[in-house]
C-alpha cells in the first residue's frame, strides 16, 4: 500500500529555510477543532447530568473515556501513522470524530454516550499525533520552536471555544452541539484533503523496524521524562478544567451559563500561558523553570480553589491564575522535544507524550470523581500535591539535559 511520506512535505522540503505560515496555522486549527470535541463535554456535562440523572462517578467516566484508547495506544498510533502517512491519518481521524459525534447526539443512555466518546478519542488521537510532525516540516528555524509553543494552545483554545457556548447551550440543547461538531470535523477533513497534497509515497516500514523504533523511544531518557511530566500535568489540568463548571453549579449554585463563562475565561488563561511559553522559549528562557513553575502553582492554589468557601468569582480568578501559569508547561515540553530527542524519534516521542497525556486525562477525572464521592471537594489537594512532587522530580532530572540539549 502506498503511503504519504512521514515527513509530510506538502509544500516544502525538509530543511527548507522558509516557513509556510498558512499551512502551519491551518494545522494549528486542526488541533483546536480536535480539542473542541473534548471540551464540548465540559460545557454540556451539567445539562447531560440533569437530563440523564447521572451520579458524579458516571460524569467523571464520560469525561475520562475520551482518552481511554489513547492511554494505551498513543505511541503505537504515532508509529502506525508513520506507515499510513500523516495526511491520511489526519483526514481519517477527523472523520472518525464526526462519526462519534453523530452517535453521541443520538445517545439515550450513558453507555452509548461513553462508547461514542471512546470513538471520538480514537479520531482525536489520529489527528493530534501527526500534526506536530507536520508542523515540524511546515516551519523552520526559530519559527519551528515558536509554532511548537503555539501547538501547546490547541487544547485550551478548543476547550474555551466550546465553553463560550455555555450561554446558548440551554436554548439549543447539547445534542445540537454534538451535531454541529460533526459538521465542523467533516468540513476540516475535506479542507485537509484539498489543501494538503499527497506527497510522494514512502516505503512501508517492516514491523521489526517499528518495534525497534518503539524500543529506542522507551530507552531514550529525555523522551520518557518529557512524556511523564506531561502526563502529570494533564492529570491535574483535567481535574480543574473538567470539574470547574460542576463545582460552580453544584457547590456554589451558579447558573450554568455563568459557570461556563467563568470556566471559558479560566481555560483561555491557560492558552495565554502556552503562548507565553513559546515566546519565552524563543527568547532563550530556561525551559525547566517554566515547567517547574507550572507544576508548583497547582500545589499553592489547590487548597483555596477546592475549599468551596470562597466566592465564585474568587475561585474562578484563582483557577485562571493556576491554569495560566500551568500553561507554561505544554509549550515548554513541545519546544523541548526537538532539542532533546534525536530527529528520527521526534514523531514517536510526540505519540508517547500524547499517550501519557491521555493517561492523565483518563486517570485525573476518574480519580477525582471517586475521591470527591468519598470525601468531598475540600480534601482533593491531598490527591494533587503528590503528583506535583513527582513532576518536580522529573523536571529536576531533565534539567541537565535541557542545559546541554541533546546531551
Amino acid at each position: 500500500m502506498q503511503a504519504d511520506q512521514d515527513s509530510a512535505k506538502p509544500t516544502q522540503a525538509a530543511g527548507s529555510t522558509r516557513t509556510n505560515y498558512a499551512l502551519a496555522v491551518f494545522l494549528l486549527g486542526g488541533g483546536i477543532i480536535a480539542s473542541a470535541q473534548l471540551g464540548k463535554a465540559f460545557v454540556a456535562m451539567p445539562l447531560i447530568q440533569q437530563e440523564m440523572a447521572l451520579p458524579i462517578t458516571i460524569v467523571s467516566l464520560i469525561i475520562a473515556t475520551f482518552a481511554t484508547l489513547g492511554a494505551g495506544l498513543g505511541m503505537g498510533t504515532g508509529l502506525i501513522a508513520r506507515r499510513v502517512g500523516p495526511r491520511r491519518s489526519l483526514i481519517a481521524g477527523m472523520c472518525i470524530m464526526a462519526a462519534g459525534s453523530l452517535i453521541g447526539a443520538a445517545a439515550q443512555s450513558p453507555t452509548l454516550l461513553i462508547a461514542s466518546r471512546i470513538l471520538e478519542g480514537v479520531g482525536f488521537l489520529g489527528v493530534v499525533v501527526v500534526i506536530p510532525g507536520l508542523i515540524d516540516h511546515a516551519a523552520s528555524g526559530r519559527d519551528r520552536n515558536f509554532f511548537f509553543g503555539l501547538w501547546g494552545t490547541f487544547m485550551p483554545v478548543g476547550t474555551a471555544l466550546m465553553l463560550l457556548m455555555g450561554p446558548v447551550l440551554p436554548l439549543v440543547g447539547w445534542r445540537m452541539l454534538w451535531l454541529s461538531q460533526a459538521g465542523v470535523t467533516l468540513a476540516y477533513a475535506f479542507a485537509a484533503f484539498l489543501l494538503i497534497p499527497a506527497s510522494s509515497p514512502a516505503g512501508a516500514q517492516a514491523p521489526a523496524s517499528i518495534l525497534a523504533m518503539a524500543r529506542n523511544v522507551l530507552r531514550d531518557r529525555a523522551s520518557v521524562l518529557l512524556a511523564a511530566t506531561f502526563g502529570l500535568y494533564t492529570f491535574q489540568y483535567f481535574i480543574l478544567a473538567g470539574f470547574l463548571p460542576v463545582i460552580l453549579v453544584t457547590a456554589l449554585g451558579l447558573p450554568i451559563p455563568t459557570a461556563t463563562l467563568f470556566t471559558a475565561g479560566v481555560v483561555t488563561a491557560n492558552a495565554v500561558g502556552n503562548i507565553c511559553a513559546g515566546l519565552l522559549s524563543r527568547a532563550g528562557f530556561p525551559l525547566w523553570i517554566s515547567m517547574g513553575a507550572s507544576l508548583t502553582c497547582y500545589a499553592l492554589t489547590a487548597p483555596l480553589i477546592y475549599s468551596t468557601g470562597l466566592p465564585a468569582s474568587t475561585i474562578a480568578l484563582l483557577a485562571g491564575l493556576t491554569l495560566g501559569v500551568a500553561g507554561l508547561l505544554p509549550g515548554s515540553i513541545f519546544a523541548a522535544v526537538p532539542r532533546l530527542v534525536p530527529p528520527e524519534l521526534v514523531t514517536p516521542t510526540m505519540g508517547l507524550i500524547q499517550q501519557s497525556s491521555n493517561i492523565g486525562q483518563f486517570l485525573g477525572p476518574l480519580a477525582a470523581g471517586l475521591f470527591v464521592h468519598a470525601f468531598g471537594w475540600p480534601p482533593i489537594p491531598l490527591l494533587l500535591i503528590p503528583m506535583v512532587i513527582v513532576g518536580l522530580f522529573a523536571v529536576a532530572m531533565l534539567r541537565p539535559k535541557l542545559a546541554g540539549e541533546r546531551g
